[in-house]
């Protein structure tokens, strides 16, 4: 494929921008993006520059691709176009596409880091796994996600006005993976239609200096340039926003022209809703869209908007979920009063591909008192902007560039990094929080809420989700309670004495251990659960506290996910094999660690396991079904019996052990004990019931052992390396220490993943029947 204009019609079946085959063959890869809206900065980015040069070859180009969003909706359209263009490639066998949302992300791979991928994600689960802190993960996961999210990858940051702190996260981020160093190249772009340079002025990086912008000539003609001309008069209402009552979006409606699509856009999703109930009393075709929709709800309304042409008669009342990222073309745009920049990415909803020859922008004035969620000086400088455009057109040629500066509350700096390599918990039995790294600490945190009748085991699924802020989400519990406390005559016993119990609290998925929990309480980012009876929400309008009618559950969607795999026994021998070629074939699909660091990671392979020969896990397996006939096993058909010493880990056997007989092997040493995302920089229980040290004793021995793949002589554990103090030789904190400072947390954690990755797979192919002959 030498001929990119063809590449790109395989693609998007449309002839490219000349700019996008400009930047097609560019010889490096531009740190920001300036377009304006309706370019096509999407497929700039991901066909441009990411899919052509890993076709055509260039070493510069990472394996991932990162695509970082501010909104799960923007999400859910660009990951539907990204598979698209794959599979119009004839690249859907080559490059894996993933969706990484709160509900139900898609990180496939964990299992496939050879593999080209383009992940697709919100900011929240995207930053918060590329600062070891994947939010709805277990803590044994986020390793992996920090590994696959900071090494070999390309980070496109879009729609960057919006991301708050998330935006000199990135910033710091891709200057900690230049100072620390990463496996494979990398490499981070950031776009918008409104971007000012200085708002990537950090700490530990100075404003970029590879800026792409159109040319003069780019500007003016063929169809983007009718897009950047193209004519939408600004007038300011006579009409206040803030609060719609009858007579207020009655004039509202005035402005419409029947025949042509309006988009009503407000601030606030109380308002989106209110002007769509009265609008609905009045029969004029309307419809709703917010970021409070479950995701089923959710994806229909985007395949709705998607399908809106410019003769269709249709009111589109929103708040900002359409303001950015939306191939949405309407030719009557009201908007209430926000700041600059987000003023400029809906003018770009209106005549977006030139197909009216007349469009209307109308704004409103909104009251000091209503001006939530943003500041006052923001909507000064915006209301100064829009009283110089009165009467004329915001076309993006003719628009003023964002002069502003933005604030941040807080800057990721490099001891934060280094800091939140360290998974284990704090003194307090917590973990260090991230959440002031992905957004504002002044904006409210998200909760992701389902609702149930029946199904109170299975995990959540992403159509059934709904993202509600925190306080909301909180205060709308606290009156659930109340309300079902007050209920006359409740069950005294029984089968509904228990279903009454469980709705007064809410549940609450434990990723860790794949279950839902009871809870008093919730924090951001969590997967909670409702019962139906418990109201909030309607599929027509979305969430709304004061909704009091059941909620009707969201059927999950049992298909394509293949045959369950049960677990089968497999002896230590086999599966020391298994993961020593599985370890083999990923260090040469790398081909990128230096010779030594891809020989540890076979070696740790090869060395994982050795622990499981001690007597107190070998008991273990034959209570869950191994034939107890001398054989030493490393899986087991049953999974369910729990080791009789409470927090006994084998890695940590198996990593002690290995020092014995090789004490000076560290690295090795580290990766083994940290394939299972336990026992890493520090060796503490955090089992509540262990009086040992991670189910170990002072007196313990493993047997001796000959496999095929690896022997070990008779060996008595030395627990020392456990102590801080130790006389002898440096503690094993003191050694993880040690090679995080040698090697980098970036590269440290990418071998820790390809070992982890290396049994993951073996286990799944194992399971599966792949190795039986």
């Amino acid at each position: 494929m030498d001929d990119f204009a063809d590449f790109f019609r395989r693609a998007t079946g449309k002839q490219p921008y000349p700019y996008q085959a400009r930047l097609a063959a560019a010889s490096t890869i531009p740190d920001v993006i300036d377009l304006p809206t309706g370019s096509g900065k999407t497929e700039a980015a991901v066909i441009s520059v990411w899919l052509w040069g890993r076709v055509s070859g260039r070493r510069d180009v990472p394996r991932r691709l990162v695509y970082c969003l501010p909104r799960r909706s923007l999400v859910e359209q660009t990951v539907g176009r990204v598979r698209r263009w794959v599979e119009n490639l004839g690249l859907k066998n080559r490059i894996g596409v993933s969706q990484i949302m709160g509900g139900d992300s898609q990180w496939d791979v964990e299992t496939e880091p050879e593999r080209e991928y383009i992940l697709v994600g919100t900011q929240d689960m995207l930053l918060s796994g590329a600062l070891n802190r994947s939010y709805g993960k277990g803590y044994r996961v986020w390793p992996m996600h920090f590994a696959l999210l900071n090494n070999d990858c390309l980070w496109v940051m879009d729609e960057v006005q919006i991301m708050e702190n998330g935006l000199p996260t990135s910033r710091q981020l891709d200057a900690m993976r230049r100072r620390f160093g990463t496996y494979g190249p990398h490499h981070t772009i950031w776009m918008s239609a409104t971007i000012n340079e200085r708002w990537l002025e950090t700490p530990d990086s100075v404003r970029p200096e590879r800026v792409f912008r159109l040319a003069d000539s780019e500007m003016s003609g063929g169809d983007l340039g009718r897009r950047n001309t193209a004519c939408k008069t600004v007038r300011r209402a006579n009409i206040e926003g803030g609060q719609y009552g009858g007579e207020t979006v009655r004039r509202l409606l005035e402005i419409h022209h029947p025949g042509t699509p309006t988009t009503i856009m407000v601030n606030t999703v109380g308002r989106a809703q209110d002007i769509y109930a009265e609008i609905k009393k009045t029969g004029v075709p309307c419809m709703l869209a917010h970021a409070k929709f479950r995701a089923a709800e959710r994806l229909a309304i985007n395949k709705r908007i998607s399908k809106i042409g410019k003769d269709d008669d249709i009111i589109i009342v929103s708040t900002q979920v359409l303001e950015a990222g939306v191939d949405l073309s309407v030719r009557t745009l009201v908007t209430e009063l926000a700041p600059w920049a987000s003023m400029v990415q809906r003018f770009g909803r209106c005549n977006r591909g030139a197909e009216f020859g007349r469009a209307d922008i109308i704004w409103l004035d909104v009251p000091e008192d209503g001006i939530e969620p943003y500041a006052k000086n923001q909507m000064d400088e915006s209301r100064e902007m829009l009283s110089l455009l009165e009467g004329r057109s915001a076309s993006p040629s003719t628009l003023p560039k964002q002069d502003g500066d933005m604030l941040f509350d807080s800057v990721l700096r490099r001891r934060d990094v280094t800091d939140l390599f360290d998974t284990a918990q704090d003194l307090s039995g917590g973990r260090t929080d991230v959440s002031r790294f992905v957004r504002s600490l002044e904006r409210s945190l998200d909760v992701d809420v389902i609702w149930r009748a029946d199904d109170k085991e299975s995990a959540p699924h992403d159509p059934e989700v709904c993202s509600i802020p925190l306080s909301d989400a909180r205060r709308f519990i606290k009156k659930v309670k109340a309300r079902l406390k007050a209920a006359k005559n409740p069950p005294k016993e029984g089968k509904d004495a228990d279903r009454f119990i469980k709705k007064i609290g809410a549940m609450v998925f434990d990723h860790a251990a794949n279950r839902w929990v009871e809870t008093d309480d919730v924090l951001p980012s969590q997967t909670i659960m409702l019962d139906c009876s418990s109201g909030g929400y309607s599929p027509e309008i979305g969430w709304r506290a004061d909704l009091r009618d059941n909620v009707a559950a969201v059927a999950p969607n049992r298909g394509g996910g293949g045959a369950k795999r049960e677990p089968v026994a497999v002896t230590l021998d086999d599966h020391t094999e298994h993961i020593v070629a599985e370890a083999e074939r990923l260090v040469t699909g790398l081909d990128m660690l230096e010779n030594g660091h891809a020989d540890a990671v076979v070696e740790a392979a090869r060395h994982h396991d050795i622990g499981k020969v001690h007597p107190v896990f070998q008991r273990t397996m034959i209570n869950n079904g191994c034939a107890d006939d001398g054989t030493v096993w490393a899986k087991s058909p049953g999974r369910a019996g729990r080791h009789a010493r409470p927090g006994f880990r084998h890695e940590a056997a198996s990593a002690l052990a290995y020092l014995i007989h090789r004490p000076n092997e560290y690295l090795t040493a580290y990766l083994i004990a940290a394939h299972h995302g336990v026992v890493r920089l520090s060796m503490r229980s955090e089992h509540p019931d262990d009086t040992r040290l991670l189910g170990l004793e002072p007196s313990d021995r493993l047997p001796a052992y000959g496999g095929r793949a690896v022997s070990l002589p008779e060996t008595a554990l030395d627990l020392s390396p456990a102590n801080l103090g130790r006389d002898e030789g440096p503690s094993w904190t003191d050694a993880a220490t040690r090679l995080l400072d040698r090697h980098g947390p970036f590269r440290l954690a990418y071998l820790e993943m390809v070992v982890r990755a290396a049994d993951w797979v073996a286990s799944r192919k194992e399971d599966g029947g792949a190795y039986v002959a």
